[in-house]
Order: structure tokens, then sequence, then C-alpha cells
């Protein structure tokens, strides 16, 4: 079959580490790799360079207001004008999120009748669907992607019910994140040894590991509170990324007597997954987290909040530990579970791996996009 040439649509893109542009990337590093052109679309920032190549992928950055109120208006405007001006050179168009540059997407699909998917994102109640439904103008801009009728993905089937109840009954298929597991993968114990020791951790420590973004609905001070009271001497927290929350997370690190670090965003996160040996996710809502599928593929069980995807993502018991959303007592007692049972992690962590191979492969995700960009249903 013929090559594809797909545009990618969204407010940010690499080196905007998000949830969303972190898949945006890997799916359109993936479909490089599988032999189709990819052209990403997103907001030019200051200092950004109007086109680079990032992993193959050709990415344009359009002109406009980086904030204010002209910003989403003025980048839906650019958006589309592109994808009009440029109709000979694409076969179909993907949008990360159901914001402004949805709605530039969906339109010109349908302008051109050609295939045009939505990404639905972010955790239920806290997504952009929930943030839309709560402003006039919002909801004037739900009912018009409803009415365009591109084709709505959502990770998990709780993020599917919201959509179906925000956008009228829309049609919306459940397509999961994907995660490279060839990238993400277990390390051996040599290989693991060596890893710890260029990263200054010690070796006989239980790692618990957070990465993503500091932001109020991760928890992570009330967390690292609990962490502190709960976890023993040889155990130790480590939390990677950045967010509006920063100062917060390393002021409660600081409590912690030297056994909680936090470090920036980083490009060899690999590593650190296959370094540890637990990965946290305190949320309060959740879509299905890019990390936590990486953390999976990479034989880490997770201890999380059972919230939204999570909830639908991770097997308690068996690939992990679950907490109600505000059980202090229950999150306590998984700690203190994980440093008293060394075993319990690596026994968790090789069902959750088996997991992400069966369901969350970024081969089969990008294999199914394939068949949509193509027109099939």
């Amino acid at each position: 079959m013929r090559p594809l040439s797909v545009v990618m649509v969204g407010a940010g893109f690499w080196p905007a580490l998000g949830g969303a542009e972190r898949q945006a990337l890997e799916l359109s590093a993936a479909l490089v790799a599988r032999g189709h052109r990819v052209t990403a679309l997103a907001r030019r920032l200051p200092g950004q360079p109007a086109r680079e190549r990032v992993r193959g992928v050709d990415v344009r950055r359009l002109p406009g207001p980086a904030f204010g109120a002209a910003d989403a208006p003025v980048f839906l405007a650019a958006a589309f004008a592109w994808l009009l001006l440029h109709w000979t050179e694409w076969d179909a168009v993907h949008a990360h999120l159901a914001g402004s540059p949805a709605l530039a997407a969906a339109a010109a699909g349908r302008l051109l009748g050609r295939p045009a998917l939505v990404k639905l994102g972010g955790g239920r109640g806290i997504g952009e669907l929930a943030v839309s439904s709560r402003t006039a103008l919002g909801r004037v801009k739900l009912a018009a992607l409803a009415a365009l009728n591109p084709h709505f993905l959502a990770v998990v089937p709780d993020l599917a019910e919201e959509a179906r109840e925000h956008l009228r009954g829309a049609r919306v298929e459940i397509l999961p994140n994907g995660v490279d597991v060839g990238r993400f993968a277990p390390a051996y114990a040599a290989r693991r040894r060596e890893l710890r020791a260029r990263l200054g951790w010690d070796a006989d420590a239980t790692i618990f590991l957070y990465t993503g973004r500091f932001s109020p609905e991760k928890r992570l001070p009330w967390f690292l509170r609990l962490w502190r009271g709960a976890a023993d001497g040889n155990a130790r927290a480590v939390l990677v990324g950045d967010g509006p929350e920063r100062e917060a997370v390393e002021l409660e690190a600081a409590l912690c007597a030297g056994r909680a670090l936090v470090l920036p965003t980083r490009e060899d996160v690999a590593d650190l997954y296959a370094a540890a040996d637990v990965f946290c996710l305190p949320s309060t809502s959740e879509g299905l987290s890019n990390a936590l599928l990486e953390a999976m593929a990479s034989g880490l069980p997770a201890l999380a909040s059972r919230v939204g995807g999570t909830a639908q993502t991770v097997v308690d018991g068996r690939t992990g530990l679950l907490f109600e959303c505000d059980d202090e007592a229950g999150l306590s007692s998984a700690v203190r579970r994980f440093c008293a049972e060394p075993a319990l992690a690596a026994r968790l962590g090789e069902t959750a791996r088996a997991r992400a191979l069966e369901r969350y492969s970024l081969d089969a995700v990008v294999a199914r996009l394939e068949a949509l960009y193509r027109g099939g249903s």
C-alpha cells in the first residue's frame, strides 16, 4: 500500500512534552519509521524556529500570539489556512486534544472529504471536554466539533463515556496510548547495577519513582508527606519533571531527610524506569498516563490512586497496588508493603510488562491509526 501523508495538529509539539505532546511525537516518529510522511503543526513560541525536523517529522510552527484571548482563535485560523493551502500534500489530519486545533482539523477534513481524527485527552472532569463545558464559548466549540463529526478517539472507556455526554452522542472509538516496548524494557541485574551506580542510587534501596508534570492534580506534596511517614530507611523517592508545583514538591522533599530526590525533566527517562522498583501515580484524575505505560513496559508495578484510566489499566494485586483517591491509610499501607516485601515489586512488575506487551504496544496502535487514516472504520 502506498505511503501516507499525515498532518498532526496540536497547540504544542516537541520540546513541549506534556502527555499529548509526548504521544504525538511518539506516534509521528513511529509512522515515519513505517515509511509515511508526517507534518506537525504547532504554535510558534518565542525563540522557536518556524520549521525544523524532529525524529524525521517535519515540524511547522505557525505564527501568532503565544498568550492572551487572541491565542486560540489565531492559531485555529492559521492551522485551518495551512491545511487548505497545502491540500494536495496530505491524506489525513490528526488533532491532539479537543481544543481549537481540533476545530481546524475537523473543518478541513469535512471540507475536503478527508479523514479527520481528534484524540481526546485529560482525565474525566479535568480535561478539555469538562473545561469547555463550563463556559458558553466552550459549549459552542463542543457543539461545533460534534456537528463536524470527526473520528473521536478516547484512550479509556471512562473518557469515551464523558465524550459522548459532551459531544451529543458522537462516535468515539477507544484506542489506548501506545508505548515503545523496545525502548522501555526491564534491565537485567548487571545493567540495573550499572544504572544505579551512574545515577548515584544505592544498589539495595527500594526506589519509588514518579515522572511527569508537577501539577496540582498529581498531588505530589501530599504523596511525599505520606510516603515519608510510611517508607523505611532503605527506601528512596525520586520525582522527575517540572510544573507549577515544583517549589511545593521541593519543600516537601526537603523534609524527607535526604531520602527524596527531585530532578528536572531529562532525556534518559528509560534508564530511570529500568533502575527503579515502583512507579507512583497518586493523581486525583487521569486519562491514560504515558508515564504509567512506560513504567509498565519497563517492568515496574504501579502504586496508584484508583481513578479514571489508571483504574482501568492497573490490575490491583497483579500489576500494581491501588488505593482509593483520598485513602491516606491505604497509600501508606501499600508503601509499607513494597518496603517489607522485596520480591513483590519484581513479581507485579513482570505481570505489568506482559500486560503492556499485550495491550499497549505502539506498533498495534499505529497499525490501527493507519487504517483510520486510509478512511477505514
